[in-house]
């Protein structure tokens, strides 16, 4: 019989009860023989943080304690402090935000609800460029990267933003804002590697264009590991990238600015193909390295004009081509946006504007995956106008406005919303919202053929199994689905040091865009099979979530702070024999704890917490999990940093999605890994 005292869960529990309790007397005795200094974290108290601005509500700025929004905003201080090494896992610190990692380079990310690998309701822009695809509804996450030093924050949106962005804006938006070319002048070099990152590197540099323009340009490239299998096996699932970009700001004249920037990149990205069709190639899995080329131009016009208002003129063209077996596509789309702020009055802030889109897809077909037809432009319009009335000054406004788009496949929708927002004082606001907002259907769903996946199935009195080919077929007469959505909201600074944020909602679903099972037929030619079709189709019924999201920030200490959130998702559904998983593919509960010290002047040691709940769909069976982080970081002169990143240090690996949309016959589930790396950065 093993000795009790000799099992390997309990002394890996003692090891890393063990490292935890290091960290914390290392971090406790640095500091105790510090110096008094000036740390980071007093830096930007709970007041200055209530005052960060946020654009992406209203597509104006101003302060968070003014928003009468579900609003986060993740900091360039966040992210570099908590160690992400990409744009997905630096969203993991904003409350109401589900991420669940598939592979090394693939993500489920979505708010509110009914994630999955192209998770459908979450709208998301770099510096205004929607990356949201058209193709299947989603976001290629492994695309989206940037120098992550130049991020200046990350507006994160929890409910509807349809008035001010559009359809897709259903459960939230995500607008990545990068710094200003002024603030980026000089030279950035970042490096390092890990067992996981295995190598990155990336350079900058800015300068002056005359009196008043800016300018910087950067490249960076990546190689990171692949994932394992749960057996500890390699898969390849491993990741590569090499972009570069440039931004340039400058003035016209006094009153006005413009803006010129792009990125170019090219990407390589480890894939198992998983059995899909029965017939050759795709009967039997293979790895293969799928590609992506890609490039985008933004410009932006802003100005006052003599009467008082403001105007923003943006354009930009975005390519995307990527080469995979199962599909190929070369994406091109072209985007012009112009709005108006005016004030016809002290108690009117009156905004409106019009967008015009203009897409072409063209794709290459295989037996997986077939578009009907292969090419396609079409276009997309809209229009809104929203009024910020001022009630009672500095106490009481209220918000109202609508957007009207007309879509290639969504057709016309109406989407209005109401704010109010009540600040009887400096330190407290509360606020309301109901929304109406709409998911126009995708390209995939309304024009292709996808085999969705292989499995197998016995009838009597045949003695063997039968393979069953699921195929997903298209719906070109889907109406968009639409949500109307009613939030409230108390945000809060009890003292110089201790602010919370709470939010209630209830979201309130139609016309659901789900795969509904059809009649299976048996084909014997030129193999004997059965074939199971799934047709595109809006559910009949109404689905509702409800939930709670809470966040606090809390100076302990002049040198020590907490922060934390807890989100509650509950998916109350009706049974529907064709999609009974609906409500399992997100967690019911999630928190993060953070703790961060400035051991001393030059010392910083960040530590994070992560729970998040299982997930109970048939094909997910995910158990619940706990990871925790840890950073440690030395700057020994200014400008000059080393840190060191410990990730999911609980556990050598852990399981956070599957990307499985039907019962295959081989199962790819991918685990993450424990990883660390080092990081040298230097700015001069």
């Amino acid at each position: 019989m093993q000795n009790k005292n000799n099992d390997p869960k309990q002394t890996a529990n003692v090891l890393k009860l063990f490292l935890f309790s290091a960290l914390l007397a290392a971090a406790l005795a640095e500091r105790a023989a510090a110096d008094e200094t000036s740390p980071d974290i007093e830096e930007l108290s709970i007041s200055d943080l209530m005052q960060m601005e946020v654009s992406s509500v209203s597509r104006k700025s101003q302060s968070l304690s003014d928003t009468a929004a579900a609003a986060f905003i993740i900091s360039q201080d966040d992210i570099r402090r908590s160690g992400a090494a990409s744009i997905p896992e630096a969203l993991r610190l904003a409350p109401g935000i589900e991420v669940a990692q598939i592979n090394a380079s693939s993500w489920a990310i979505t708010s509110r609800g009914f994630n999955g690998r192209y998770a459908n309701k979450l709208l998301v822009l770099m510096d205004g460029r929607t990356v949201y695809t058209p193709l299947f509804s989603g976001v290629f996450w492994n695309l989206q990267d940037t120098l992550m030093e130049d991020i200046e924050r990350i507006e994160v949106i929890r409910g509807p933003g349809a008035v001010m962005w559009g359809a897709n804006a259903v459960n939230g938006v995500i607008n990545i804002i990068t710094k200003k070319a002024k603030d980026t002048q000089g030279n950035l070099f970042v490096a390092g590697g890990g067992n996981q990152e295995q190598g990155f590197a990336g350079y900058r540099y800015g300068g002056q264009i005359g009196n008043d323009g800016n300018y910087r340009v950067y490249a960076k490239t990546f190689e990171r590991e692949a994932f394992v299998s749960p057996r500890g096996e390699k898969q390849h699932d491993d990741w590569r990238s090499v972009q570069g970009g440039f931004r340039i700001d400058d003035r016209i004249s006094g009153n006005h600015r413009f803006t010129v920037q792009g990125d170019v990149y090219r990407k390589k990205v480890g894939n198992t193909v998983q059995p899909s069709t029965v017939s050759a190639p795709f009967n039997t899995a293979f790895n293969v390295d799928d590609h992506a080329d890609g490039a985008n131009l933004i410009s932006r016009w802003e100005g006052n004009l003599g009467d008082g208002s403001e105007f923003v003129l943006q354009g930009y063209y975005d390519r995307v081509d990527f080469t995979a077996p199962a599909l190929s596509d070369s994406q091109d789309m072209f985007d012009i946006d112009f709005q108006h702020r005016l004030h016809p009055d002290p108690g009117h802030d009156l905004m409106w504007g019009v967008n015009y889109r203009f897409i072409h897809s063209t794709t290459v077909s295989s037996p997986v995956i077939a578009f009907t037809p292969s090419s396609l432009g079409y276009h997309q319009g809209s229009a809104f106008v929203q009024d910020d009335i001022t009630l009672i000054d500095n106490t009481l406004r209220l918000t109202l406005g609508s957007k009207i788009e007309e879509s290639h496949f969504g057709h016309t929708q109406v989407q209005p919303n109401a704010r109010i927002l009540w600040t009887p004082n400096g330190t407290h606001s509360v606020w309301a919202s109901v929304s109406r907002a709409s998911r126009i259907p995708s390209r995939g769903e309304a024009q292709s053929s996808i085999a969705v996946g292989t499995s197998s199935a016995t009838i009597d009195p045949i003695p063997f199994a039968i393979p069953v080919q699921i195929m997903a077929q298209a719906n070109p007469d889907l109406k968009a689905e639409k949500v109307f959505s009613a939030e409230i909201g108390y945000r809060t600074q009890w003292s110089n040091r201790f602010s919370t944020d709470v939010t209630a909602f209830s979201n309130h679903y139609t016309d659901l865009i789900i795969l509904n099972r059809g009649d299976a037929s048996i084909q014997t030619a030129p193999t004997l099979l059965i074939t199971q079709p799934m047709m595109w189709t809006n559910l009949s019924r109404e689905v509702t979530t409800r939930g709670i999201e809470v966040s606090a920030d809390w100076n302990v200490l002049d040198w020590m702070r907490f922060t934390g959130n807890y989100s509650h998702l509950k998916i109350e559904k009706p049974y529907d024999p064709n999609n009974p998983d609906m409500a399992g593919l997100s967690p019911r509960h999630r928190g993060m704890l953070r703790w961060q010290i400035d051991m001393n002047e030059q010392t910083h040691l960040d530590m994070t917490l992560r729970h998040v709940g299982r997930l109970n769909a048939v094909n997910q069976n995910v158990p619940a999990y706990t990871t925790f982080d840890a950073r440690l970081a030395y700057e020994p002169v200014a400008g000059m940093e080393w840190s060191v990143v410990a990730q999911n240090i609980f556990s050598p690996q852990h399981l956070e999605f599957r990307d499985s949309a039907a019962v295959s016959l081989t199962d790819f589930t991918t685990e993450v890994p424990r990883s660390i790396y080092g990081k040298f950065s230097w700015n001069f």
